[in-house]
């Protein structure tokens, strides 16, 4: 298996410029999760890794070796897509040998990989049938499957679980982690769920219109996120922010004053000047109930999960703020609280999303 690495790649139709000076890399054997709102270029990245598309800059490395103009069949990837795009006629056994056979790979060999990728994707049983007797995830497994025969260097997902329904994503993603593990392959997956990419990933690439915002560990984005669009993407149900005004420092920390009420958080860099704007961040988790300070808010909506439960309250600003309960099964609807957070788990960013260290 081979790693992948970009340096100042770039992308253009065009005038719009899509993929703007990206350079990432995802070791030998890991599995780099490309995650992102709709748009910001995380399926043409995947695609110019692959070949798909031309790249208008920079250099694309796979296994060391340059591949920026090289035909996507000498590559060494194989790509998955949200499109299982199986041949009914054929069956299974034939869907994942279908590569091998186009290639004139003798007919003992083609069996014995099929057999093989049957065995790792729990589809031995299923060899026979055709692609309509499957399940959805049935189905996905098979794609994989045809890209696993091809021993690739690289494995490339572009969303492939969209087309399940939850349960089966839930199971999909588990099915994912096992086969990394198993086989130990350098992968490369794009997806628009934070919670896919979070429990899926070693390393996770943030990307908002054509540029990555951060890249990481996945617990590392969650805990020290560079900026606000990082922190509020990173995460569910999302980070908290209210905007505020610097009022003082003290001992590492600032006090900050919103409509809904202080909180301070704290800092590692130089503090803010009084009187300047921030926005704050917490995490549902974070926030508890007080007794003195923090911010007023109402109540509205309960989510009741069973042992933990997402309060959906109200400021009297009208910000929405959503704070985590465990434990407690008091009915708390139209209460007003005060809620708050200790500064260590209280984020400071600028106006413009910058983080303030």
């Amino acid at each position: 298996m081979s790693g992948v690495k970009l340096t100042n790649v770039k992308k253009s139709f065009g005038a719009h410029d899509v993929i703007k000076d990206v350079s990432l890399e995802v070791p030998k054997g890991e599995f780099g999760v490309f995650v992102g709102p709709s748009g910001c270029g995380k399926s043409t990245l995947l695609r110019m890794i692959a070949g798909l598309e031309e790249s208008s800059g920079g250099t694309i490395e796979i296994g060391g070796r340059d591949v920026t103009h090289v035909e996507p069949a000498k590559r060494g990837v194989a790509m998955v897509f949200q499109s299982y795009a199986l041949y009914p006629h054929l069956s299974v056994a034939e869907n994942m040998g279908f590569s091998l056979r186009l290639a004139r790979a003798p007919r003992h060999e083609r069996e014995e990989k099929v057999r093989e990728a049957a065995r790792i994707l729990q589809l031995t049983d299923h060899l026979d049938k055709k692609p309509s007797a499957l399940s959805g995830g049935q189905r996905q497994r098979v794609a994989i499957g045809r890209a696993i025969v091809r021993e690739p260097e690289v494995f490339l997902f572009d969303e492939p679980l969209s087309n399940l329904d939850a349960e089966l994503r839930v199971q999909m993603r588990l099915e994912l982690t096992r086969l990394h593990r198993q086989i130990g392959a350098t992968m490369i997956y794009v997806t628009h769920d934070q919670v896919e990419a979070m429990t899926l990933a070693d390393d996770i690439f943030v990307l908002k219109g054509g540029h990555v915002m951060q890249a990481g560990r996945p617990l590392h984005l969650y805990d020290d996120p560079d900026n606000r669009f990082v922190a509020g993407f990173i995460g569910s149900p999302a980070m908290n922010f209210v905007d505020a005004v610097v009022t003082g420092s003290d001992d590492g920390t600032i006090t900050a004053a919103a409509e809904e009420g202080i909180l301070r958080a704290a800092l590692r860099g130089p503090k803010p000047a009084e009187g300047s704007r921030v926005v704050l961040g917490v995490r549902p988790e974070h926030l508890v109930p007080t007794e003195t300070g923090g911010l007023p808010v109402t109540v509205e909506v309960a989510e009741e999960l069973g042992g933990n439960s997402y309060l959906h309250t109200r400021s009297a600003s009208g910000a929405d703020i959503v704070f985590e309960r465990r434990g407690s099964r008091d009915r708390l609807e139209g209460q007003r609280l005060s809620i708050g957070a200790e500064p260590d788990k209280v984020f400071a960013f600028t106006p413009e999303g910058a983080r303030l260290r």
